[in-house]
């Protein structure tokens, strides 16, 4: 009799020994399960941060920064004036809309503004258009664009005069569709999320 009670005992001891190793090793294999998860998730969110990392420096280094302003010469008799454009960032400004605005009002042309800021006289100078073309960084060149270069003091000192009631707008995006807008002398250009030109009076030339 003692000798059976021994045996059932030792199977009941043994049948425990199975059962805890069976959980321990239950639990071994679902903490192995979640490291791997764990695991895959931070290899996946560190995949993602370079990958986000590798896209910030792409767009870096063909970042376009474009700037408006004027050269001027205020030595009566020897009046000069000139608005331009530059770009000083690393990469191509697509121009996507322009602005020229006097007193608030929007002109077509310079033509017009002058007849604004010199009622009476004829516009005469050098132009040139800016809306529509892409605008290349003047890291190893001079790309200044000059949008007007009037030909005589008078006409030069009608802009010169007129400077601070003139606003140049200019929307312009580099080549991943990131847009600004930039105004005349100022250097803040602002983000926005596309360049919009419905329903406003766009400058030609």
């Amino acid at each position: 009799m003692g000798s059976e009670e021994n045996g059932i005992g030792m199977q009941l001891r043994q049948a425990a020994a199975r059962t805890r190793f069976s959980e321990i090793g239950s639990f071994a294999a679902l903490a192995f399960s979640l490291l791997a998860l764990v695991t895959s998730a931070y290899q996946t969110r560190l995949m993602q941060a370079q990958t986000e990392l590798m896209q910030t420096q792409a767009r870096a280094s063909v970042w376009p920064y474009v700037t408006i302003g004027k050269n001027e010469d205020g030595i009566p008799g020897r009046e000069a004036f000139t608005w331009r454009v530059d770009n000083n960032g690393v990469g191509p400004a697509k121009i996507e809309s322009v602005r020229v605005l006097v007193d608030g009002q929007p002109y077509r042309n310079w033509a017009e503004v002058f007849a604004k800021i010199a009622p009476g006289q004829e516009f005469h100078g050098q132009t040139s258009s800016l809306n529509g073309i892409v605008l290349p960084p003047s890291t190893n060149r001079e790309t200044v664009v000059e949008m007007v270069k009037p030909n005589t003091p008078e006409r030069a000192k009608a802009f010169l005069t007129a400077a601070p009631r003139t606003t140049i707008e200019v929307c312009y995006c580099s080549v991943y569709d990131e847009c600004w807008l930039v105004r005349s002398l100022q250097t803040d250009n602002k983000p926005v999320p596309r360049c919009e030109t419905k329903g406003t009076v766009q400058f030609e030339q």
